[in-house]
């Protein structure tokens, strides 16, 4: 057992961490058994449905770190390759028929094409007197464009002479300031 703290606190969040992991992977290996479930009893539209979220979950575990980018991607492709194989290539592009509960969609490719207000802009005053009483209520500053950046310039290791010189001048002008 650990007697130091940082190790104590490293062994909580450890233990955290790798329960953490094995719920990811648990819920993964039962979308997968789904998954074959669906593959050997023929059900192409499940089998897609289910592709779909294994895929989704697998990028999931690797965004939370649980699963390695290439491992997922390897899982995803080999899922599909077998899904190809056993319904073709072409049950993988197609559309499945959408319930009727799912016609908002419909409704939000509408609103897409619908062309977007453009924001109101204030129409130019014609009273002269009036823009400038807004001049003066509002002095106008000017806009700083964006420059870059300079690089600092690296510091200059002083050396042990050097600083001494320095502490010298410091002594002397400070005697000055004295006198």
């Amino acid at each position: 057992m650990a007697n130091i703290k940082s190790s104590k606190k490293r062994i909580r969040v450890i233990e955290n961490k790798t329960a953490k992991n094995k719920r990811i992977k648990a819920r993964l290996k039962d979308i997968l058994k789904q998954f074959d479930a669906a593959i050997e009893a023929g059900e192409k539209e499940e089998a897609r449905e289910l592709l779909a979220k294994a895929e989704k979950k697998l990028m999931q575990a690797v965004s939370k770190g649980t699963l390695h980018l290439n491992t997922a991607s390897r899982k995803v492709s080999r899922l599909t390759k077998r899904f190809t194989k056993e319904f073709g290539i072409e049950a993988l592009t197609e559309k499945a028929a959408k319930p009727a509960a799912k016609k908002p969609a419909a409704s939000k490719a509408k609103k897409a094409e619908e062309p977007k207000e453009e924001p109101k802009t204030e129409e130019p005053k014609e009273d002269a007197k009036a823009d400038e009483k807004e001049a003066e209520a509002t002095p106008e500053e000017p806009k700083e464009e964006a420059k870059p950046k300079k690089k600092a310039a690296p510091k200059k290791k002083s050396t042990k002479k050097e600083s001494a010189e320095e502490a010298d001048k410091a002594e002397e002008t400070e005697d000055k300031k004295e006198d």
